[in-house]
């Protein structure tokens, strides 16, 4: 199976961390490969950035759909997911939802651990459009960027993390940026609670959809 994951935002350093733990994962009889989208922002950190990736999305893409056999947004806020599922009927799945769907089965409520204050109302309509409000006991603010010093991201995860469950009753913890890659199983191992990488998840997800060979809906809203 061939794979496209696509980081909506043009940092090579993301990229690069999301190739990685990609090829951690895949499957042996998977060929993944990472693009980003070199006209967008460095970060997806509002609704501008948002509509000036998904600009280039829907160009690029043109080009992508038909080479490849299912595709990853890995933008957890999911921008654009629902536009390519509109132009394909191939699985498309984005990190946000992804990680959701992961954490279901794990514990009763997570938390989100987020970016700036400015993202949790984002994170909140998110949850709120997969019906999981009820599962969702909090969303955190980290303050961090999209691209921030590996060590920070770490302690301020670990932190927000720790007050997540014990403040808030999460069971399970979800990484709410690509740029948090890769961290998952340290916050993990020092929190105590599982805690889901949205690229991992969307990566399995998608994997499974192939093999599976069950293609997007157009009975309705992706018609």
């Amino acid at each position: 199976m061939k794979i496209l994951c696509i980081n909506p935002n043009s940092s090579q350093e993301v990229t690069e961390s999301i190739e990685k733990i990609c090829r951690k994962y895949a499957l042996s009889d998977t060929e993944i490969e990472v693009k980003c989208i070199k006209e967008a922002p460095s970060g997806i950190e509002s609704y501008r950035d948002a509509a000036i990736s998904e600009k280039h999305l829907l160009e690029r893409f043109e080009e992508w759909k038909e080479q490849y056999d299912g595709f990853i947004v890995a933008c957890h806020s999911d921008i654009g997911v629902d536009l390519l599922r509109e132009l394909t009927d191939k699985p498309v799945i984005g990190i946000g939802e992804a990680s959701m769907l992961f954490a279901l089965p794990l514990g009763h409520e997570f938390s989100i651990l987020s970016l700036k204050r400015k993202k949790i109302p984002q994170k909140e309509d998110l949850v709120k459009k997969y019906g999981l409000e009820n599962r969702c006991a909090s969303i955190r603010a980290t303050g961090l960027g999209v691209i921030a010093n590996y060590q920070e991201k770490k302690e301020t995860l670990i932190q927000e993390g720790e007050k997540a469950v014990k403040e808030d009753g999460a069971e399970v913890l979800i990484l709410g940026c690509a740029g948090m890659v890769g961290l998952d199983k340290e916050i993990e191992k020092i929190v105590g609670v599982p805690t889901i990488d949205g690229v991992v998840s969307a990566l399995m997800l998608v994997e499974s959809f192939i093999r599976y060979r069950v293609l997007t809906s157009k009975a309705g809203k992706y018609s």
